[in-house]
């Protein structure tokens, strides 16, 4: 795992380098979500994992499918990326890149497990207060998780917010 974020680092931070001094970081988030979703189809995956297909096959292949969709500038990330043989690491250079335009907008992830669905305005209240303790954006994404009997348990970053009626439970017993 350690050595596919460290392949893909050095290519998102040039990325978001590149995209930060054009002032184009929305468009390269909308064409990294483009490459993924095509290096990640079933039929270019079982067309690139041929055992006969040569780098430059995939690379004309790969530019065939994206090049009247992205700039010129994207096409030779492709060229690049493709010719040093990092399209596997494509998924975690995007998550990557994401990550640092969003640490520079001060926008932070969470992700809220619930024992029940809940509804939008319950996730704004949630995200809300999470605003207002770190003082940042938030980005609540939700899971449902029957195991917590009941509340929530919100995770961002490494910090973790139990308040649901598991952890509480939890709590009961090791105290007493």
């Amino acid at each position: 795992m350690a050595e596919v974020i460290t392949l893909a680092r050095p290519y998102a931070q040039a990325l978001y380098s590149l995209a930060k001094e054009t002032d184009t970081l929305d468009l390269w988030s909308e064409a990294l979500g483009f490459l993924k979703s095509v290096a990640n189809d079933a039929t270019f995956q079982s067309t690139v994992n041929a055992p006969d297909i040569q780098v430059t096959d995939v690379e004309d292949l790969f530019l065939s499918i994206c090049s009247d969709r992205v700039s010129k500038e994207v096409i030779n990330f492709i060229q690049l990326f493709v010719r040093n043989g990092r399209l596997s690491v494509l998924d975690d250079v995007a998550r990557q890149y994401e990550s640092l335009k969003s640490e520079d907008e001060g926008v932070v992830s969470a992700v809220i497990q619930s024992a029940f669905d809940l509804d939008e305005a319950q996730v704004k209240a949630i995200a809300d207060i999470l605003s207002k303790k770190l003082d940042k954006k938030i980005s609540p994404s939700v899971t449902t998780d029957p195991n917590l009997i009941g509340g929530v348990k919100v995770y961002v970053g490494d910090k973790v917010w139990d308040a649901s009626v598991r952890g509480r439970l939890q709590h009961m017993a090791a105290t007493l």
